[in-house]
C-alpha cells in the first residue's frame, strides 16, 4: 500500500555534532573553544609586560593559541565512535570541570596537539613585530576572551549575541579606541557582526596586516632565495576587503611574489571552515588549494589567518611541512635576523 505524502513528515531533525557542542558550550561558560583557563592563553605575553590600558589594544582571541588543540580535538571526535565507551565516558565525566577546571575534551585535546608551540609563539611574533614599528600596545592578559567568531559561524546566533556583549564588556575595560585583531575571523565580527547584532561600539578595529602596512616604510629588506606565493584568506579578502596591503608590504621589503590562479577575492577557500561538521570534505578542500599554490612553482605558501595556516599546512604532505609560513612568522624573520 503506497504511503500517502501528506502523512510523511515534512522535516528531517538532524543531531548537531558533539564536538559543536562542546565547542559551544564552553564558549559561553569559560570564555573559549576549550574551557582553558585565561592565564594558559595569555602565557605567551608574560616577557613582554604589557598593560592592560592604552589606546591600542592588541587582541588575539586567543585563536593561534587554541587551533592546535581545536584541531586535534576535532580528530578526536570524528574517529570516535558516538556509542562507543570511550565517547560515553567522555560525554559522561563533564563535572570534571565543576571539580578541577580542567576540560574532559581539552585532555583528549592535549594528548594529540601538535604544533602547539609555533602556533602560540605567533603571538609574541606579531606584537614584537608591532612595537618595532613604533606602536604601544596593551593588552587583556587573562581577562581576555575569545571573540565568540565560531558561535556565529556555526548559527549559535542567541549565544552569540548574549556573548559578544560579554566581550564587549572587557574590550571597553581596556580604555583602547582600536583594536588590532591578528586573527581575521575576530576582526570580521567585533567590527561587522557585533553591531549587526545590537552590540555597538565606537572602537576602530583594524588587523595585523593593516597596522603593518601603515607602517611598511619602516619594514628592512629581506635578502632571502625562496620564492612566495600569497595564499588570501577568505574572512581577510572578502569580508574585509584586506589584499592589496599584503602586495604592498612585501614588495617594501623587496620581495617578489607570485599568484595563484584564484586570488583576492576569488581566492580558494582553505576548507577550514567545513572541518567541524565535514572534516573528510574540508581535507580534500584544502588538498586542492595546496595543489593550487604549489602549482605556481613558488617555495613558500604565505598566509594571513590562523585556520588557513593550520588547513593548508595539514594537507601538505609532511616532508613539505616548512613549505607554509604565515605572515607574522615571515616578517618575524625579517625583522630580527
Amino acid at each position: 500500500m503506497a504511503t500517502n505524502p501528506i502523512d510523511m513528515p515534512t522535516t528531517v531533525e538532524r543531531k548537531m555534532p558533539p564536538v559543536l557542542e562542546l565547542i559551544r558550550g564552553n564558549i559561553v561558560k569559560y570564555g573559549n573553544p576549550l574551557a582553558l583557563k585565561g592565564s594558559e592563553v595569555s602565557s605567551w605575553a608574560k616577557e613582554l609586560n604589557l598593560p592592560k590600558t592604552g589606546e591600542l589594544l592588541f587582541y588575539t582571541g586567543g585563536e593561534y593559541q587554541l587551533l592546535p588543540f581545536i584541531d586535534s580535538l576535532v580528530k578526536t571526535m570524528t574517529v570516535m565512535d558516538p556509542n562507543s565507551a570511550s565517547f560515553s565516558m567522555l560525554m559522561g565525566v563533564r563535572n570534571i570541570v565543576e571539580k578541577t577546571g580542567i576540560a574532559p575534551e581539552k585532555i583528549y585535546a592535549s594528548v594529540l596537539a601538535s604544533d602547539k608551540e609555533r602556533f602560540n609563539q605567533v603571538s609574541l611574533k606579531a606584537a614584537r613585530i608591532l612595537q618595532s614599528l613604533g606602536y604601544e600596545l596593551c593588552y587583556s592578559g587573562e581577562d581576555e576572551l575569545y571573540s565568540g567568531a565560531l558561535l556565529y559561524e556555526l548559527g549559535y546566533w542567541d549565544d552569540f549575541a548574549t556573548y559578544a556583549q560579554k566581550v564587549t564588556k572587557v574590550l571597553k575595560g581596556t580604555q583602547a579606541k582600536t583594536i588590532v585583531c591578528l586573527s581575521p575571523h575576530a576582526a570580521e565580527v567585533i567590527k561587522l557582526m557585533y553591531p549587526k547584532f545590537g552590540v555597538h561600539h565606537e572602537f576602530e578595529v583594524k588587523t595585523f596586516v593593516e597596522l603593518v602596512w601603515e607602517q611598511r616604510h619602516k619594514l628592512p629588506k629581506i635578502d632571502t632565495n625562496q620564492s612566495v606565493v600569497i595564499h588570501d584568506s577568505c574572512r581577510l579578502a572578502r569580508d574585509l576587503g584586506v589584499t592589496e596591503e599584503i602586495r604592498e608590504i612585501l614588495n617594501a621589503m623587496g620581495i617578489e611574489f607570485k599568484e595563484p590562479m584564484r586570488n583576492r577575492t576569488w581566492t580558494t577557500c582553505c576548507g577550514g571552515p567545513n572541518k567541524f561538521m565535514f572534516p573528510e570534505l574540508s581535507h580534500t578542500i584544502a588538498e586542492r588549494r595546496v595543489v593550487e599554490l604549489q602549482d605556481t612553482g613558488a617555495d613558500l605558501i604565505l598566509t594571513s589567518c590562523p585556520y588557513c595556516l593550520s588547513s593548508l599546512k595539514g594537507a601538505i604532505d609532511k616532508k613539505g611541512q616548512e613549505g607554509i609560513a604565515d605572515l607574522i612568522e615571515f616578517l618575524y624573520k625579517g625583522i630580527v635576523g
